[in-house]
């Protein structure tokens, strides 16, 4: 169990991580190529949605976009789900 806490940091961290990268992508390398929105909600739906929900909102990034605003949440609650399940 220990190691499941450990991998699902991990994804979390590095969620968190590309959100802040592509943060700086879109404001300094305006003509750079940025995370693709798919690997980012991809990276959410693995485990990282909570900490890419907070970071979100900490570094205003993606707040206007629908897929992420509403996306991020219900996948909190589906991993919630998820855990709960699993923990019975």
């Amino acid at each position: 169990m220990e190691y499941l806490f450990v991998i699902w940091l991990f994804i979390s961290l590095f969620g968190s991580f590309l959100m802040i990268i592509d943060k700086h992508l879109a404001i300094h390398h305006k003509n750079k190529k940025r995370i693709s929105e798919k690997t980012l909600i991809l990276t959410a739906a693995l485990g990282a949605a909570s900490f890419m929900w907070i970071t979100m909102y900490l570094i205003h990034h993606k707040t206007r976009h629908i897929k992420f605003t509403t996306g991020l949440p219900l996948l909190m609650v589906l991993h919630g789900l998820l855990l709960f399940i699993g923990l019975r």
